[in-house]
C-alpha cells in the first residue's frame, strides 16, 4: 500500500512537533525551567508554553535564541528522536 501523501499542514505541525520534544528535553537536562529561559532570553513564559506543547510557530531566530539559551546548535533540536 502507498504511503499517503501528507499535507502542507501536517508535515509543519509535525517539524513543530519535533522542535517542542527537543527542546523541552535539552531544557529539563540543562536543568532549566521556562522562567529561567524567560530570564535569559526575555520571550515570554506563555510562549515558551505554547512552543513546548507545539501550539505556536517559531521563527528562526527565536529558535536559535532558545537552542543557544540551553546550549545546543540549533540543527540538533531539529532531528526526530527515533523510538
Amino acid at each position: 500500500m502507498p504511503k499517503q501523501k501528507q499535507t502542507k499542514s501536517a508535515f509543519i505541525l509535525q517539524e513543530r512537533q519535533v522542535f517542542a520534544s527537543n527542546f523541552r528535553r535539552a531544557r529539563k537536562e540543562a536543568s532549566l525551567t521556562q522562567n529561567d529561559i524567560t530570564r535569559i532570553t526575555g520571550l515570554t513564559q506563555p510562549y515558551l508554553s505554547d512552543v513546548e506543547n507545539a501550539k505556536s510557530t517559531i521563527n528562526l531566530d527565536n529558535a536559535n535564541v532558545l537552542a543557544e539559551a540551553v546550549g545546543q546548535p540549533l540543527w540538533q533540536l531539529l532531528i526526530p528522536v527515533k523510538k
